[in-house]
């Protein structure tokens, strides 16, 4: 099986689209279109279905995607172990983090990081889908759920709890409810309840809010949406409290509501272990939290 055919074939397969696969590969989208259909001629079998809508994988396609897909992910993890010099922090550093707290914590304080270390090749993959590290899709994982594979190394990073915000211009204009029974009479920004959360708990104010009572509620499907609405005067909202931060406009209120806390796991392989930039990032991050908790 050739070689470099395969490696367009799950380009394609992973998103589904020739266009997508072209833009990732630099490659025309004729010339892989010409490609796919020579492996398919190769191996004497269809792979995927072609429609209106775009690509859908065959029985076949599945079949062939999943060993690919096993095949690329071990390289990379391969890849990762062997630019990981034991003398000293470098290689590649491929982290995943989910949006909320890669975009407010994680991705302000990388500058920093990356200052400390310039022999680490960083990117940061910022998406609410899961990441499977035993296929080399990151080399750490940033998870507000404890992984349920047993052989991951984990630690908890960060514990954080919920807050109840508002902005200058709501309470201003609405002004501050004195309890949380009082919420039922102010505008709720909450989580899309159409999309999966990343966080547990995350619309933990409409639980606070009594049954009999529904409030006027506005419905964003991602947290940094929340945190923008909220700040923006849309309403009242609670956010791991995390996201507040000095410019982002949110005034904290209602602080002896009986919100969650939720931990943020730091997860790699087992393969990674005893790696330099693993720990060097382990030991940055653990110093940032503890600095915060000091604040």
């Amino acid at each position: 099986m050739d070689w470099d055919k395969l490696k367009i074939f799950h380009n394609v397969a992973l998103d589904l689209n020739i266009s997508e696969a072209a833009n990732k590969m630099n490659i025309s989208h004729s010339s892989i279109s010409r490609q796919i259909s020579s492996l398919e001629r190769d191996l004497k079998v269809s792979l995927f279905k072609r429609h209106a809508r775009g690509l859908t994988l065959t029985e076949q396609g599945k079949i062939l995607f999943k060993t690919a897909h096993d095949i690329f992910g071990k390289i990379a993890l391969t890849e990762s172990q062997l630019t990981s010099s034991k003398e000293k922090p470098t290689g590649s550093l491929h982290i995943a983090a989910t949006v909320a707290f890669g975009t407010t914590w994680l991705a302000p304080r990388i500058a920093k990081f990356s200052n400390s270390y310039p022999d680490i090749d960083i990117s940061i993959r910022i998406e609410n889908k899961y990441t499977d590290l035993s296929l080399g899709e990151a080399d750490v994982a940033l998870r507000l759920k404890e992984p349920t594979q047993m052989d991951l190394i984990r630690f908890p990073l960060y514990e954080f709890q919920f807050k109840i915000y508002s902005s200058p211009e709501y309470i201003e204009k609405f002004g501050i409810p004195k309890s949380v029974g009082d919420l039922s009479k102010h505008t709720i920004i909450a989580f899309g309840h159409d999309v999966e959360p990343s966080i547990p708990d995350v619309n933990c104010i409409l639980d606070l809010v009594p049954k009999s009572k529904k409030p006027k509620t506005i419905y964003i499907s991602n947290m940094y949406g929340v945190m923008r609405a909220i700040g923006g005067g849309a309403g009242i909202g609670a956010l791991p409290d995390y996201m507040k931060i000095s410019n982002n406009n949110l005034v904290p209120i209602l602080p002896n509501a009986n919100t969650p806390k939720t931990i943020i796991y730091f997860t790699y392989p087992p393969e990674l272990k005893g790696s330099k930039k693993i720990e060097a990032l382990r030991d940055f991050l653990v110093r940032e939290v503890n600095k915060e908790k000091k604040v």
